[in-house]
């Protein structure tokens, strides 16, 4: 028996330590699906992203069309220029639909009240990046939404 227990190679596994950079990733990746399971109570059963822009250019660099005074009731980017944070902070795309920014919504908003507001944000010095909760503009998407406006839970 004594033989038996030198042949065995048992060892107890050493618990993983994470280092400070990797809780923190943890942490932000907890927080953006805990996000996007907000933006599913509110918006209903749509491909979200948290897209998140960080103000190391001077200029934002997107362009948005849409707002509820046009006849694409919500705003979509339709520029991210080269050169700007939108650009160099990566993820925001053309096509996508902006519901939230900073967790404000953007739907119900005219077309000129979001483009300010979003400029705003971006603008506080007190944050360093800004926010947005983003979904593709698919026509399946769009037609939900649409259909949907007046009955979403949205506050303004």
């Amino acid at each position: 028996m004594d033989r038996c227990l030198e042949l065995s190679t048992f060892r107890i596994p050493r618990p993983h330590v994470y280092t400070p950079l990797e809780l923190a990733m943890l942490e932000q990746e907890r927080k953006e699906e805990q996000r996007k399971l907000q933006g599913r109570l509110k918006y209903g059963d749509i491909p979200l992203s948290v897209v998140y822009i960080y103000r190391c250019k001077p200029t934002l660099g997107v362009a948005i069309e849409g707002g509820a005074n046009t006849r694409q009731p919500l705003p979509r980017v339709v520029t991210v220029q080269p050169g700007g944070s939108a650009y160099e902070s990566g993820g925001l795309k053309v096509g996508h639909v902006i519901l939230e920014v900073n967790n404000v919504s953007t739907v119900g908003k005219g077309h000129t009240e979001v483009a300010k507001f979003i400029a705003e944000t971006f603008k506080d010095k007190e944050q360093d990046r800004m926010e947005l909760l983003v979904t593709e503009s698919s026509d399946d998407i769009m037609e939900y939404l649409q259909a949907n406006l007046k009955e979403l839970n949205v506050t303004k």
